[in-house]
């Protein structure tokens, strides 16, 4: 019994948090393709994740730029000068609250210009409320499942179609989360990453825009290992989760380097087109 009760105190280290890659490899399936059929295959971009209980960190300790998406601020991360950049407006609730206050501005700076400013200052009032509309339109998207079997990374999946506005605009093989070693946290991960700007881009190399996309992936129920991109009905980019492993790092990725200089912003668009 003593023993028992010894080896219950004892504290239980488990494994928190999942790693893994993601490749992004561009393909060329378009007419354009027959203008150059010997054009060697373009290698894979690969970049390093980590995601543990919705954080995830964007780039391995050796990458130049790395980004660290946690508690609804996105923390850009420059290695070569030791800089942290803390990105503001960076999350879509922050995005539509920065335009909802700039609108407002406007309109009660346009309501107090003298007579023969105002029209423009109504003006100015009416193309920023016409930016937030169309930023924050949501796009419409349809699901469906295939009867489509693939293996991604020796792991079978089944094919999902993804639709906007009525065109194929993805192919998503999906595991079920049981299936995948640390699936739970990618998607949880990945969740985290739809409430940031470009946060489909960031997730798996694929650009929905700023619209809230990822409510509707979450009912496939699964972990979408490999992402085929189309444009105009062909194949443009292929993405593939690969190197999963789940276990705590040698050092935390969710913290701020040690000895870096943390700056506040600059503004995330100014930042994304840099």
């Amino acid at each position: 019994m003593k023993l028992l009760c010894a080896l219950l105190a004892i504290p239980v280290i488990g494994d928190a948090g999942v790693l893994y890659d993601v490749q992004v490899r561009p393909l060329d399936q378009t007419n354009m393709a027959l203008a150059s059929p010997g054009a060697p295959p373009v290698a894979p971009v690969v970049t390093q994740y980590y995601s543990d209980d919705g954080q995830v960190r964007v780039g391995g300790p050796n990458a130049k730029m790395a980004y660290l998406f946690k508690d609804g601020i996105m923390y850009a991360i420059d290695n070569p000068s030791r800089a942290v950049h803390v990105l503001k407006h960076a999350t879509l609730t922050q995005v539509s609250a920065h335009y909802t206050d700039a609108v407002k501005q406007l309109e009660a700076a346009a309501a107090g210009a003298p007579a023969d400013q105002r029209d423009e200052a109504q003006r100015k009032a009416a193309d920023m409320k016409a930016v937030s509309d169309r930023l924050l339109q949501p796009v419409t998207r349809d699901y469906r499942v295939t009867a489509r079997f693939e293996s991604a990374d020796g792991r079978a999946c089944r094919i999902w179609e993804e639709r906007e506005n009525g065109t194929k605009r993805l192919e998503l093989c999906v595991a079920p989360l049981a299936s995948v070693q640390g699936g739970a946290d990618i998607v949880n991960g990945m969740k985290t990453l739809s409430q940031f700007r470009q946060g489909s881009n960031f997730a798996f190399g694929v650009d929905f825009g700023l619209s809230e996309w990822w409510p509707d992936i979450a009912r496939l129920g699964g972990v979408p290992l490999l992402i085929r991109e189309y444009k105009y009905d062909s194949v443009v980019s292929e993405v593939l989760l690969t190197a999963i492993r789940q276990g705590v790092p040698k050092a935390s990725l969710l913290d701020l380097p040690d000895g870096y200089q943390v700056q506040e912003g600059p503004d995330y668009a100014q930042w994304y087109v840099r």
